[in-house]
């Protein structure tokens, strides 16, 4: 079973899940100044950013990480990828009271 969340409205799946209609996908990568002093949480805000973008609610195979910098301020930078679809509207709810009811 895929660990899920939810993030401004978009779903992150952590695996695969057969009710997603996949549409494209979403990456964020850090670079010399872009991913300093950043967490989780502004990972995910691109990612959800970039998946709206694409009229998507949700994010499947959401694979994120850090990656130690010494070029930086900061020691550590953030990344994030996945590939962003459609669930219905019956199946996003369905998840979405999966989550809360945690």
């Amino acid at each position: 079973m895929a660990y899920k969340t939810v993030y401004d409205d978009v779903i992150f799946i952590e695996g695969t899940d057969s009710r997603v209609a996949v549409k494209g996908k979403v990456k964020y990568k850090y670079g010399l100044f872009n991913s300093q002093l950043k967490d989780l949480n502004s990972v995910k805000a691109s990612l959800a950013s970039q998946a709206k973008f694409q009229r998507c609610n949700c994010i499947v195979e959401f694979k994120y990480g850090q990656k130690s910098s010494w070029l930086s301020l900061d020691d550590t930078k953030w990344f994030g990828e996945g590939k962003c679809g459609i669930l219905s509207d019956e199946d996003y709810n369905s998840i979405v009271n999966e989550i809360n009811s945690k």
